[in-house]
């Protein structure tokens, strides 16, 4: 067995070292550590945890010359680790030079622009210095590149409340809320800017669901104590109670019959308060939230049935559907891929799915799954018609001039099959076929004015002027746009 130099013990594995350094930062005894971590850079000099998580401890205990040196020395070895760079940059923070701290935190992002972190970095440096528009700003750029980085969007919201901007404010709280409810900070500022904005039903809410959400949770606590003292008098007054369940659950169906959103809201909340484990409520509840545009009360309530309850299809179906209602479709196809693996025979999420991927433009999947659809369901036109329509969007002219050939033939009376093929005739310069079918399309819809149209101006393409004058016979009204 190996010793140590002076032969008093083994000697210690690279992984053995690192975590004898790091068993004795967490038992306080800093500078067994340091020299843990030293002796790792001494035989292993390529260990980056011994030189980042040094570095580290000597800034935590403000040694911070050593600490200097150490990551000078740290990033001239690597220059592309980002951590290092990172911790280095922050030194200057601790050091009180706000000048070096920003020049330093301008340059990571300059090194490392794809990383996030750097980002938020800059961001929440300048809001320390009080540079608020600086901040807002940066803050809105990374989040053109990053729009889930819960942090960069918290950095924007307090933009925001310190600018004093309340609809702003409510609107960034709220979006971070949509996308991350969990983020427990964000709760007091939602609840104080919706009541600032004369909002405090939706206040009231959010800092409900949150409560159903995160039930030990002290900001989510202090956001519901704020709602008590800001609603007037009127909003707080009870409103009448419906006892049974069974009564909630045929009110909150009335509300929604009647497309009254805000009242199936309530009922299904209620519904969700009495009987927690009925998956319908919360999926009801979203629904109803979604028509009130209280998208981020919805994500919570989602978000506490997906960890309570045990995998339902609808709220699965509704969490996919409130994605693609504010429009993330990204997550909406993660959400509906989601249900699919949980409920393989869930109804039309197959369709779904689909029609998400060539909404998103990933028309090669579209392609295979509007496929595997028409080959299960050949009568259905909608499914048949979609397939014909990636072929075309996918500038595959000869796929989709046979789809929809097969459309027409399929569904003879579907007058849009006749000029998605006349158009993929002419994209193959098959002109005279072009207009053959216009023509039979033009006989066989006679009273289609659209079809007659298209019928007339392809004429025009070709110098006859004569399909314009029947037009006028067969739809006298026109006369006066051709005089």
């Amino acid at each position: 067995m190996s010793t140590t130099d002076d032969g008093s013990g083994p000697v210690l594995s690279r992984a053995s070292l690192l975590a004898a350094a790091a068993a004795a930062a967490a038992s306080g005894d800093h500078e067994r550590a340091l020299l843990r971590w030293g002796e790792a850079r001494d035989r292993f000099p390529d260990a980056v945890p011994a030189w980042l998580h040094a570095s580290e401890l000597l800034i935590r205990l403000r040694r911070f010359p050593e600490a200097e040196a150490l990551l000078a020395a740290a990033v001239h070895r690597f220059p592309a680790n980002f951590w290092l760079a990172r911790t280095r940059a922050s030194l200057f923070r601790h050091l009180g030079d706000q000048v070096e701290a920003y020049t330093q935190a301008r340059a990571l992002l300059h090194a490392f622009p794809d990383d996030p972190t750097a980002h938020a970095d800059l961001v929440q440096l300048l809001l320390n210095q009080k540079r608020v528009g600086a901040a807002e700003a940066e803050a809105r750029s990374g989040l053109a590149r990053f729009p889930d980085l819960r942090w960069l969007h918290h950095s924007y919201a307090r933009c925001a409340d310190l600018t004093g901007d309340n609809q702003a404010a409510a609107t960034r709280w709220t979006e971070l809320l949509m996308r991350h409810p969990d983020h427990e900070p964000a709760y007091t500022g939602a609840v104080h800017a919706l009541i600032a904005e004369g909002r405090p039903d939706e206040a009231a809410g959010i800092a409900r669901a949150g409560q159903r959400l995160l039930p030990n949770s002290a900001a989510v606590r202090e956001a519901c104590d704020s709602i008590d003292t800001a609603r007037p008098a009127a909003a707080t007054a009870a409103a009448p109670l419906i006892e049974s369940p069974i009564d909630l659950l045929a009110g909150a169906l009335r509300a929604e019959s009647a497309s009254q959103w805000e009242e199936a809201a309530r009922l299904w909340d209620a519904l969700c308060t009495q009987v927690p484990t009925f998956a319908r409520a919360y999926a009801g509840a979203t629904r109803a939230l979604c028509r009130c545009g209280r998208m981020a009360e919805a994500e919570i309530v989602l978000a506490a049935a997906r960890r309570d309850l045990p995998a339902d299809a609808s709220v699965l179906q509704t969490w996919a559907d409130a994605a693609a209602e504010r429009g993330d479709l990204a997550s909406a196809l993660l959400r509906l891929r989601t249900l699919r693996k949980a409920f393989p025979d869930a109804a039309g999420v197959d369709l779904a799915i689909a029609r998400t991927l060539r909404a998103l433009g990933h028309l090669d999947e579209a392609d295979a799954a509007f496929g595997a659809l028409a080959k299960r369901y050949p009568a259905d036109l909608g499914v048949v018609q979609e397939f014909a329509s990636v072929a075309s969007e996918r500038s595959n002219v000869s796929e989709a001039i046979r789809r929809w050939t097969s459309v027409i033939a399929a569904f003879p009376d579907h007058v849009a099959g006749y000029w998605r093929l006349a158009d993929a005739l002419v994209r193959a310069e098959r002109l005279s076929d072009s207009g053959a079918l216009r023509c039979d399309a033009a006989g066989r819809f006679r009273d289609d004015l659209e079809t007659g149209l298209r019928w007339a101006m392809s004429g025009r393409a070709t110098g006859d002027a004569s399909r314009f004058d029947a037009l006028c016979r067969r739809f006298p009204e026109l006369a006066p746009l051709l005089a």
